[in-house]
């Protein structure tokens, strides 16, 4: 009987210590600082989605950002003449902090990849 107390209370510890995902939300903000209210997500969302919409021509520009919460995301990017739209997904704790997460990442990876190139190139050299 003690095993089965004991096994109890683990499994509701545990159960309590899971949290839903949180994520940034707003919709249609102009600027990323205005775009920084946590929200818990539920259950089965499990992405933190941006998207940042963009159009005009030079000082004539409009920025839109949106965030929430989702259950599922696809990164997409496209442009259309004067306007573009970017969607970015995350999966962990406030991760959509700025949409620009994943191209931050991606620029990462290349300057790593150029490096070991630019390495086994001079290894070759001498």
């Amino acid at each position: 009987m003690a095993a089965y107390t004991s096994l109890l209370l683990v499994i509701a510890l545990c159960a309590s210590a899971v949290q839903s995902l949180r994520c940034y939300s707003c919709l249609t903000a102009t600027k990323n600082t205005n775009c920084l209210t946590e929200t818990n997500c539920t259950d089965g969302e499990t992405y933190c989605e941006t998207t940042v919409t963009s159009s005009g021509i030079d000082l004539l520009s409009y920025v839109t950002i949106s965030k929430w919460c989702a259950v599922s995301c696809t990164p997409t990017a496209s442009s259309f003449a004067i306007a573009s739209t970017s969607v970015s997904c995350c999966k962990t704790d406030l991760c959509n902090y700025n949409g620009s997460a994943s191209i931050r990442s991606s620029c990462a990876a290349i300057i790593l990849a150029l490096g070991s190139v630019l390495i086994i190139l001079k290894s070759s050299v001498l």
